[in-house]
Parts: structure tokens; C-alpha cells; sequence
């Protein structure tokens, strides 16, 4: 089983993905398609990149799959997969700092960490999409994580999950929409099963840092009742932990900059390429 690279397009080049809860979806979606297959991925408005670890026999299973599981959520027609091989540790080494840069050498608007399509926020335990658990540690043996932050504009020093104090500091809304975030939640949370995890968890943070109930109830816009009975429900541990992993990650990059955090990356793309000699094969987008 080898890594492989799908990149899908609409078929006009026209945004695929324009808004996000589009990009959201297509979380879940490979989440639910590639469960446990997925080394990597970035999406911007107008493409999908992901690696998979596959068989070769599986690949255009997979291809398939993910094209029909795709069209719903397209804003255009989508294109089949163009499909092209991982050639060898030095190629997927070079697809992490390639995909990681997407939503810089894209224009993204915001952080390029905090971007929904970056796959970093999945690699630091920042985002849990249930069955979007990176495999890169398996297909790139020895891979320092750390070398991954400065590809999005971040010191290398390691993401400490957020404290009691900090998140009480940052209040209800903050908090809501960091869980939403770090579940892959749409922008406005509904009755889905998504959004019911994330009202769940705020509601446990909330109790934990002391943030009021009635602050709380605001926030999620339900009823102190409502507010009340979803803290007696039980908690995912990961997306607890990835609440607070999300909530750090934003005080980094705040930190950090974005406009800093672009121009620091693009410099150093632009060193890079100027001492290449070759570029691994791959489709430009």
C-alpha cells in the first residue's frame, strides 16, 4: 500500500467550493469516504487535493467514490480525478510543504493555519472529523511535525492546548465557534449530529472555565433549559481536547499575523525554488 495523489477540478475551473460551509463538508466527506486512507489534503474554492494511502487496485475505486460523494456538495460540475503517483519519501516530504502552502499560494483569506482546507489544524489534533484521522506518521516514517508550523507562518514551538484561564478570558461566542471549528461544524450550527457535538462540548468547557450559563445560552442561542440539559450529556474526550488545541492555535496565529505569516511563506517558497534544481511531478493548481 502506497501513497497516491487525486486532484479533483470542476470542469470549467470555475470555485468548486465557494463558500464555508462547502469546504466543511468536504471534510466530512472524505472523512466518510477515506476513512483512515487520507495522508493529507488541501481545498481551495476551485480544487481538492488529497493523498491517499491505497492499493493500486483501489484507487480508482476511490477516485469514483469521492467524485459521487463530491457532486452534492460542488457548487459546478466536477471533473473525474486526475490521479498521479507518490513517487518515493522525497516526493510526499515535498507534497507536505506543497498542500500546507495551499491556501498562501492561493490568496485564502485569513491565517493560512486556520484555514478550513488546510490539513494543519487535523496534524496538530486541532480538528477531529470522525474518520479523517491523518495518516502521515504511517506513510512518511520519522516526519518532524515540527517542520510543518513555519509552512503556515507559525514558530516551531509545539501548540500547548489552551488553559482555563485563557478560554474564561475569551468568552462564550469564542469558545462556540472554536468548537464548531475544531468538529468541522457549518458556520451556523443547526440540529445535525455535528452541531449537537459541539453544543455538547462548549456546554462541558463552559462548566470547566466558569463561563455563566446564561453567557452561554446567548451564545449558542438556546434556552438556559436547553444550555443546562446539554452539559449533562457526555463529552467526546478528542473533541475536548481539540477545542482547546483550536483555541491556542488561533492565539498563535494571531500572534504571528497573517499578512506576516503570507509574506514569510511566500519568501521562503521563493528560496526554495530559486536552489531547486528539479521539481517532483505533480499538477500545478
Amino acid at each position: 500500500m502506497g501513497p497516491v495523489q487525486l486532484t479533483f477540478a470542476s470542469t470549467t475551473r470555475l470555485a468548486l467550493f465557494p463558500e464555508e460551509q462547502r469546504r466543511r463538508q468536504v471534510l466530512h466527506v472524505l472523512g466518510r469516504v477515506v476513512s483512515g486512507r487520507v495522508v493529507l489534503f488541501a481545498v481551495v474554492d476551485d480544487h481538492l487535493h488529497v493523498v491517499l494511502l491505497c492499493e493500486p487496485e483501489e484507487t480508482g475505486l476511490a477516485a469514483r467514490a469521492l467524485l459521487l460523494a463530491l457532486r452534492p456538495v460542488a457548487a459546478v460540475a466536477i471533473a473525474p480525478a486526475h490521479v498521479s503517483e507518490v513517487r518515493g519519501r522525497d516526493h510526499l516530504e515535498w507534497l507536505v510543504r506543497y498542500l500546507l502552502e495551499q491556501p498562501a499560494h492561493h490568496g485564502v483569506a485569513g491565517h493560512p493555519a486556520l484555514t478550513t482546507g488546510s490539513c494543519f489544524p487535523d496534524l496538530v489534533g486541532a480538528r477531529v472529523v470522525p474518520g479523517l484521522s491523518l495518516q502521515l506518521a504511517a506513510a512518511l516514517p520519522r516526519y518532524r511535525l515540527r517542520d510543518a508550523y513555519p509552512l503556515v507562518g507559525l514558530p516551531t514551538e509545539r501548540i500547548e492546548p489552551a488553559s482555563n484561564p485563557q478560554i474564561r478570558a475569551l468568552g462564550a461566542h469564542r469558545l462556540v465557534t472554536g468548537a464548531a471549528q475544531a468538529a468541522a461544524a457549518g458556520p451556523e450550527l443547526g440540529l445535525g449530529d455535528v452541531s449537537v457535538r459541539v453544543r455538547t462540548v462548549a456546554a462541558h468547557l463552559a462548566a470547566q472555565v466558569g463561563i455563566p450559563l446564561d453567557e452561554l445560552a446567548h451564545a449558542l442561542g438556546t434556552t438556559r433549559d436547553a444550555t443546562r440539559k446539554m452539559g449533562r450529556r457526555t463529552a467526546e474526550p478528542t473533541l475536548l481536547a481539540a477545542t482547546r488545541t483550536w483555541l491556542a492555535l488561533e492565539a498563535a496565529s494571531a500572534s504571528a499575523g497573517s499578512a506576516a505569516a503570507v509574506a514569510a511563506i511566500e519568501a521562503a517558497s521563493a528560496r526554495r525554488a530559486g536552489k531547486a534544481s528539479a521539481t517532483p511531478p505533480h499538477r500545478a493548481s
